[in-house]
């Protein structure tokens, strides 16, 4: 593992070097585009995209159409009804643009048939092996995604009780014996706040093929020792907006003097702590995941570089236009307290 790691922040330190070079591009404005339907919630969202050396530019005389196997259907900004099969498309026009328009199909809906989990101790190691099983074994062409989200209530002395959150990534090596498997590729995050992918919020979802599955059975550890590997992989990452891969990140702002069981000018007394988990199971249309994943390795382009993953191609499924239309439905497991 080391000699992995080792290899990897020699690769950075040479990714710090400034190489210049000129970027030249030609062409015209065009809409970028996000259609996401999330059990059917639809969210549409424009804007105006210009190559580098254009200027900026604005929408006006916007008008969006989204339409149902056909027929055109008007938003509301609640979830309309949707069946599995339904074909769905989206059409977005403005003032001086090409019309920008994608089309996509809902996905069917996971159906876990169980879920079971046990304590392992291995080494250094106290973990949790999940289990979840399918009610089949996914295809070549079957896309997937899990969110996993752990609440810890911690109890004050006095009744005062703070709620902390975060997204553990799901781990799949639990032995240093085992780090020679450490795969990236099993690691591909972007953030989805059910509404709009790839943006600010830090609410991670991992993607998942045919590969992470045996079977029917997809089986994952938190608390891993690959968690450990990719901790130190983001304590290297470059500064700025990277997209980091996943982990257990406290929501809001964590530093001196905050936290759990201090605030500043106050002294309060933990006395428990109560950890709760919650899994979002996702199916994934083709045109999400393939986006989800061209957004995870622009990210990381760097790794590319490196032989680390594989290089970024632009994706993009919109018709005179940029971006993509893409739909989820999604079964919501727990929450479960595991013993400590």
């Amino acid at each position: 593992m080391k000699r992995l790691l080792y290899i990897f922040l020699w690769g950075l330190m040479l990714t710090a070097c400034e190489i210049p070079f000129e970027i030249k591009q030609e062409g015209e404005s065009r809409i970028y585009l996000q259609g996401v339907v999330d059990n059917g919630l639809v969210t549409i969202s424009s804007l105006y995209a210009t190559p580098i050396s254009g200027e900026q530019g604005s929408l006006s005389g916007l008008k969006t159409v989204f339409s149902v196997n056909g027929k055109e259907v008007e938003l509301h900004g609640s979830p309309i009804p949707l069946e599995e099969g339904d074909e769905l498309y989206v059409e977005v026009s403005a003032d001086g643009l090409e019309t920008a328009s994608g089309s996509t199909v809902v996905p069917p809906r996971p159906q876990i048939t169980d879920l079971s989990w046990e304590r392992i101790q291995v080494d250094t190691i106290d973990a949790t092996e999940i289990r979840m099983t399918l009610d089949h074994a996914p295809l070549e062409d079957e896309y997937y995604a899990i969110q996993i989200l752990r609440r810890d209530d911690v109890f004050y002395v006095g009744g005062d009780v703070e709620t902390f959150v975060s997204y553990p990534t799901p781990g799949y090596i639990l032995t240093a014996a085992e780090s020679g498997s450490f795969d990236l590729a099993d690691f591909i995050q972007v953030n989805y706040n059910g509404r709009y992918l790839g943006g600010p919020d830090y609410q991670p979802i991992s993607l998942l093929t045919k590969k992470q599955f045996d079977g029917a059975l997809y089986k994952f550890y938190l608390n891993s020792f690959d968690a450990s590997i990719l901790e130190q992989i983001r304590n290297s990452m470059p500064g700025g907006d990277t997209g980091m891969i996943g982990g257990d990140i406290v929501s809001g702002e964590v530093g001196p003097g905050s936290g759990p069981g201090t605030i500043p000018g106050d002294i309060r007394i933990p006395i428990r702590v109560e950890t709760q988990y919650s899994f979002t199971f996702y199916r994934l249309s083709p045109g999400f995941y393939f986006y989800a994943k061209a957004l995870f390795q622009s990210n990381f382009d760097f790794l590319a570089n490196m032989g680390l993953i594989p290089a970024n191609f632009t994706w993009s499924n919109v018709h005179g236009g940029l971006g993509f239309v893409g739909a989820v439905t999604s079964t919501t497991l727990g929450p479960y307290q595991f013993e400590n």
